[in-house]
C-alpha cells in the first residue's frame, strides 16, 4: 500500500513541478530561442543562390512585401529608417516627431531590371485619402480585374476636436486598416474604405480570403502599451481577429495560446497559418463559427516575422537566428546588418495530413555573415523564376536572390 505524502513532501513536489514548469514555458524559450545558444548559423555560400542588394531610398524600411505572380510586380511597405527608428508601434517606438510622414508602396517589374539595376522602381501614388499612411503588414487580392491592397496603418492617436496629437506613449497607435484599389494601367491606389475596431489592437500581418470579403489581422500584443508588455515575450500574448471588409466589422476570433502573433498567410483550404515570434511555433488555424479553431501546429525552433505561401504551396518564414543582433541593428540600421534565416515548408497542406510534428522544416537560405541578405522580415518565393525576394523594416536596402540550377 502506498504511503499518504506529508505536507512537506507535497510541498517539495510542488516546488519542482513550479519549477519544470518556469524552466519550459520561460527559460529553456529564451536560452535556446531567444538568446539562440547552440544555434548553428550557416554561411550563404552553403546554399545554391546568387544574391544581389538593390539599394535605393524607395527600398528603405520595407517591413512586408507581397508578389503579383501573373503580372510580375513585387510590392513593398517601405519608409526612411529614421522614420521607423523613431515611430514603430510593433516595436514599442511612439516619437511621433520622428516621422517623415513619407511611408509608400514601392514597385518593380521584377524580370526587367534596366540599365541601372532598379527593375522600373517607383512609387504608387496616393488617391481619396487625406490621412498620412504609416505603414506595416498588407496582403492584396485581385478583385473584379484590380488589385486590391489591404494595409495596416499605425496612425498617432489624435483628439478629433482640437486636430492635435495624443500621448502616443499612454494611448498607442490609433491602428486601422485601409483598403485601396490599383487599376492595372494605372500607379495610383484609390482609397475604398477604412476598417477601424476595438478588435485590431496591435495589428501586426494581415491575410484576405479568396473572396476579398473576409480578412484576419494577427494583434502582436494584448494590450497597445502598457509596463508589462514586453514581458509577453516570456508570458505569451497576441490574438487573432477576423473582419468583413463589406460590413467593415471586426470581432477576436482568437486570443489564447499566442506568444506575440506576427505574420500570417492564408490558403485556398481555408487554414490560417501564423508566426508565433517568441515561441518558434506556426499554429494552425480555421474559422469554424465565426472563431479561429487551431488545428495543428508546427515547431521551427527560430524566431520569426512574415509568411509567404508560393505558387507551390510552399510556406516561406522569415526567421531571426540572431534576436539579440537584430535588436542592435535597429538602433543603426545603416550600417548593422544581421545574420538572416530564410525557412522553408515544402508543399505545408500535405505535410500537416501526417500531424505537425511529422512536417519537416529546412532552411532556404541563411546568410551567417550578413554578405547578401538585409536584416530581414519578409521574403517572398517565386517558384516561376526560382527567385528569391528579401526586405526588413530596418533595412537600407532589399535582396533580390537568382538559384543556381
Amino acid at each position: 500500500m502506498v504511503g499518504i505524502l506529508g505536507p512537506q513532501a507535497i510541498f517539495r513536489a510542488f516546488i519542482v513541478l513550479a519549477i519544470g514548469v518556469i524552466y519550459k514555458t520561460f527559460i529553456h524559450n529564451f536560452i535556446f530561442l531567444i538568446l539562440g545558444v547552440g544555434r548553428e548559423i550557416q554561411p550563404i555560400e552553403d546554399f545554391p543562390w546568387t544574391c544581389t542588394r538593390v539599394r535605393h531610398s524607395l527600398l528603405e524600411g520595407c517591413e512586408d512585401i507581397w508578389f503579383d505572380e501573373q503580372d510580375r510586380k513585387l510590392y513593398a511597405a517601405c519608409n526612411s529608417l529614421e522614420s521607423r527608428k523613431g515611430w514603430s508601434p510593433g516595436g514599442n517606438l511612439f516619437n511621433i516627431s520622428a516621422r517623415s510622414r513619407t511611408d509608400h508602396i514601392a514597385v518593380i517589374d521584377v524580370d526587367q531590371p534596366g540599365s541601372d539595376g532598379l527593375y522600373g522602381l517607383r512609387q504608387l501614388k496616393i488617391g481619396g485619402y487625406q490621412d498620412d499612411l504609416d505603414l506595416h503588414g498588407f496582403d492584396v487580392r485581385k478583385i473584379d480585374g484590380r488589385l486590391r491592397f489591404w494595409l495596416i496603418n499605425h496612425r498617432p492617436p489624435v483628439d478629433h476636436v482640437t486636430g492635435e496629437y495624443l500621448d502616443a506613449l499612454v494611448l498607442g497607435a490609433n491602428s486601422t486598416v485601409e483598403i485601396f484599389d490599383l487599376d492595372e494601367t494605372s500607379d495610383t491606389l484609390e482609397h475604398i474604405k477604412t476598417v477601424a475596431s476595438e478588435a485590431i489592437i496591435t495589428p501586426n500581418g494581415v491575410a484576405v480570403e479568396e473572396d476579398g470579403l473576409g480578412f484576419v489581422i494577427t494583434n502582436d500584443h494584448n494590450t497597445k502599451t502598457g509596463t508589462f508588455r514586453d514581458l509577453e515575450m516570456l508570458s505569451g500574448g497576441g490574438s487573432l481577429a477576423y473582419c468583413r471588409s463589406d460590413t467593415g466589422k471586426c470581432h477576436i476570433a482568437a486570443d489564447k495560446g499566442f506568444f506575440l502573433a506576427n505574420g500570417i498567410a492564408h490558403d485556398k483550404n481555408g487554414h490560417y497559418y501564423v508566426v508565433n515570434s517568441a515561441s518558434g511555433l506556426i499554429t494552425v488555424h480555421k474559422l469554424v463559427n465565426n472563431e479561429l479553431i487551431q488545428v495543428e501546429s508546427v515547431n521551427t525552433g527560430y524566431p520569426m516575422d512574415n509568411l509567404w505561401l508560393d505558387a507551390d504551396g510552399n510556406l516561406i518564414a522569415v526567421a531571426f537566428p540572431d534576436l539579440i543582433a537584430l535588436i542592435k541593428s535597429t538602433m543603426d540600421p545603416y550600417n548593422v546588418v544581421v545574420p538572416a534565416t530564410v525557412l522553408t515548408i515544402n508543399d505545408i497542406a500535405k505535410q500537416l495530413k501526417t500531424g505537425g510534428k511529422n512536417v519537416k522544416v529546412s532552411k532556404l537560405v541563411e546568410d551567417r555573415d550578413s554578405k547578401s541578405l538585409p536584416s530581414s522580415t519578409g521574403a517572398v518565393h517565386d517558384a516561376k523564376s526560382h527567385k528569391l525576394f528579401l526586405a526588413g523594416i530596418f533595412s537600407p536596402f532589399i535582396t533580390i536572390c537568382e538559384r543556381r540550377l
